[in-house]
C-alpha cells in the first residue's frame, strides 16, 4: 500500500495526510554577485547589503567562543542565544557576511602576554533581495569552526502565525494542521500553506516514511496558533534509538515584538537616575505552544 493510504489508516479516516501536498526543498544559495569592472581592468568594491540577521547556536559549544561581525572596518561583538532567535544584528557589509572569532596566538607583545587576533569562524551568504535572515550557528569544536542553517525570516518569506517545517532525518515528515497539509523530504523545508490571522485551537498531526517504507505517526495532539508568532519545527533522527525514541522534535518560537534586543546598549542620558522601567524583551523559544509536541 502506498505511503499516503497507510497514513490516511494511520491518523484516522478521512485524514489524507499525503495527497495533494507537494514536498518543498530549501532554496539554493544564492551566489553573491559578480564584481563588476571599471574601464581601466579594475575590479570594483562589491556592492553592500543591509539585512538583518537573527544569531542564536543550534547548541552551545562546551567553550563558547567570544565572536564578533564584521561590517566594513568595525566588528560588532555578540553572544548569540541558545535556540533564540531574539538577537538581531543590523548588518550593513559585502554580500558575504564573516563571524570571526577571537583567538590566542602563539605570538607575544611586548609585555609577554599572547598577541589576540580575529580569525574566520564561519560566513554568510546574504543576497540582493535578502531583507531578514534567521541563522542557526553548528559548532564545530574540534576543527574551530562553525556550520550555518539559514532561514528567510522577511514577512513574505515566513509570514507570522504560520509554521515552517525543518526535517533533518533521512525520511520524509508531513504534518498536517487543520487539515493544511506540507510535506518536507529529507533534509528539505517546508512551510503551512496555512496563515493564522487569529488565535486557533487547532488539531496537530506529524508522521514519517522512512525510506524503507515503513510508516510512523510522531505526534497527534492540539496546538494554539496566533497571528503575533510563528514558528519552526524541527525533525530530528537518532537513528541508534528505539523506536519511541528515534525520532525527536524541536521548536523556536519567534514572537511579533516591536523592541528587539538591541546588539549595544545605548548611553545613558540621565546619570544618577533610576532608569524607566522597560518592558522584558520576549524569548524566542517556547517548548510548549500551549500544547505539547
Amino acid at each position: 500500500m502506498s505511503f499516503p493510504r497507510l497514513l490516511t489508516a494511520a491518523l484516522c479516516g478521512g485524514f489524507l495526510l499525503l495527497g495533494s501536498a507537494q514536498a518543498q526543498t530549501p532554496p539554493k544559495d544564492k551566489p553573491p554577485a559578480a564584481e563588476k569592472s571599471t574601464p581601466k581592468g579594475r575590479p570594483a568594491a562589491p556592492e553592500l547589503r543591509s539585512c538583518k540577521l537573527r544569531l542564536a547556536w543550534w547548541e552551545a559549544p562546551e567553550n563558547p567562543p567570544e565572536l564578533a561581525l564584521q561590517q566594513d572596518k568595525d566588528r560588532t561583538p555578540f553572544s548569540p542565544d541558545i535556540m533564540s532567535l531574539s538577537y538581531i544584528i543590523e548588518y550593513r557589509g559585502e554580500p558575504n557576511a564573516v563571524i570571526l572569532k577571537k583567538t590566542l596566538t602563539a605570538e607575544l607583545d611586548k609585555a609577554g602576554k599572547p598577541i589576540v587576533a580575529w580569525l574566520p569562524y564561519c560566513t554568510i551568504a546574504v543576497g540582493a533581495a535578502d531583507t531578514d535572515l534567521a541563522v542557526l550557528l553548528f559548532p564545530d569544536e574540534k576543527r574551530g569552526i562553525a556550520q550555518t542553517r539559514v532561514f528567510d525570516f522577511s514577512q513574505a518569506g515566513f509570514p507570522f502565525g504560520t509554521v515552517q517545517l525543518v526535517n533533518f532525518t533521512s525520511a520524509r515528515v508531513a504534518v498536517a494542521i487543520d487539515g493544511a497539509t506540507f510535506v518536507a523530504n529529507s533534509r528539505g523545508v517546508a512551510r503551512c500553506p496555512k496563515v493564522f490571522t487569529q488565535r486557533t485551537v487547532s488539531s496537530f498531526k506529524m508522521a514519517v516514511a522512512e525510506p524503507s517504507g515503513e510508516q510512523k505517526v510522531l505526534r497527534s495532539t492540539t496546538m494554539v496558533f496566533r497571528p503575533t508568532a510563528r514558528l519552526l519545527l524541527f525533525a530530528l533522527e537518532n537513528p541508534g534509538g528505539d523506536e519511541d525514541s528515534r525520532y525527536l522534535t524541536k521548536l523556536i518560537m519567534d514572537n511579533f515584538d516591536d523592541a528587539p534586543r538591541q546588539t549595544q546598549p545605548p548611553a545613558s542620558v540621565n546619570k544618577g537616575k533610576a532608569p524607566a522601567t522597560q518592558p522584558k524583551a520576549k524569548k524566542g523559544i517556547s517548548p510548549s505552544p500551549e500544547g505539547p509536541l
